[in-house]
């Protein structure tokens, strides 16, 4: 980790850009001033320097396109001081996936240095209740990765003493490979806290997920195939984050349709792994970053299975959300077999 001395005035702007991770480095700030994330669509939120200018590094990736906006400095209004050192954790997001590629992308810096730190600063989403998301479900995958720290969940501006502000080692898109660092840090707590306990052969499966736009075409007829072929179906939201790291730790051949779960997959995943990950909707620049994720993460055996069926018009199949896409089960059968997968 190389720590970044403040620059003079407004930010390292040039390390934020969408083709490319920032560098592993980190930014001490004394008297940081830290604003929560707020109403605006924008989702502005980060942190200001004791000068007033704006940390740059503080803005997340919060999409394929776009990083979280500038918010308007407090101004000199007293606030609650935070005494001691703090490290910067980014923005508290509820959403499975968007919690693994937004919320734990920052922790690489705590590798070996946890003892200098009084707590983690986490910013919610704005009329989210992420306090109770973390008591339910989030809290285990901090603990997982070794971060026993208190987590200060900040709703209303504050100051910290001394505050470390890490880059990104981790995000959407062209970010989806991660660090060295990041991709170091999160293995090696896994592999120690993660013993393998599972079936050798795996279908995951969205098919008890509410909305039925976020299942796979014909989930159903897909999973009696998996069965048949020796599969066991594995819905991961109705275990922990612990277990299924497990599973997927213990797995030598997974097969799923592309989503979430495939990015917490690669952080468990082992050496010649077998995967069949299946396309289930018209975003190719989607899957090709769960690929390039996948293949970044763990050195293994990856099939990339497209039975989509062809859509005369790809914007109205991604506004619908009444139904999955449509798949050719047909097709999606043969390249299975094609690839010795069943």
């Amino acid at each position: 980790m190389t720590e970044a001395p403040p620059p003079p005035s407004g930010g390292p702007a040039d390390l934020l850009s969408l083709e490319r991770l920032p560098p592993p480095i980190v930014e001490p700030i004394r008297d940081a001033v830290i604003m929560p994330v707020g109403p605006d669509a924008g989702i502005s939120c980060g942190v200001f320097r004791s000068d007033g200018s704006f940390c740059d590094l503080s803005r997340t990736r919060i999409s394929k396109s776009r990083f979280s906006a500038v918010p308007d400095h407090p101004g000199h209004a007293s606030r609650p001081a935070l005494e001691g050192t703090y490290l910067f954790g980014g923005i508290g997001r509820h959403h499975f996936g968007h919690f693994i590629m937004e919320t734990l992308a920052r922790l690489w810096a705590m590798d070996g240095r946890q003892d200098r730190f009084d707590g983690l600063i986490l910013l919610p989403m704005h009329k989210t209740d992420f306090g109770a998301v973390l008591r339910r479900r989030m809290l285990s995958f901090f603990r997982l990765m070794g971060c026993d720290m208190p987590l200060h969940l900040v709703r209303t501006p504050v100051t910290a003493q001394t505050l470390y502000l890490p880059a990104q080692g981790f995000g959407h898109m062209q970010w989806a490979t991660g660090t060295d660092e990041f991709r170091r840090y999160v293995r090696e707590r896994i592999d120690r806290n993660c013993p393998a306990i599972g079936p050798d052969k795996i279908y995951i499966s969205r098919s008890k997920l509410k909305f039925s736009h976020q299942r796979v075409d014909q989930e159903v007829r897909i999973e009696k195939l998996m069965k048949s072929a020796g599969y066991a179906i594995f819905h991961p939201q109705r275990h922990s984050i612990r277990a299924q790291c497990q599973v997927y730790r213990a797995a030598h051949t997974i097969v799923g349709g592309d989503g979430s779960a495939f990015h917490l997959a690669p952080f468990a995943m082992q050496s010649e792994t077998r995967l069949g990950l299946i396309q289930r909707r018209p975003r190719v620049d989607a899957i090709e970053a769960i690929a390039q994720q996948i293949e970044a993460f763990a050195t293994i055996d990856l099939v990339q299975l497209n039975p989509m069926k062809k859509a005369e018009d790809e914007d109205a199949v991604l506004q619908n959300k009444d139904s999955a896409a449509p798949i050719s089960f047909h097709k999606l059968k043969e390249q299975l077999e094609a690839a010795h997968l069943i």
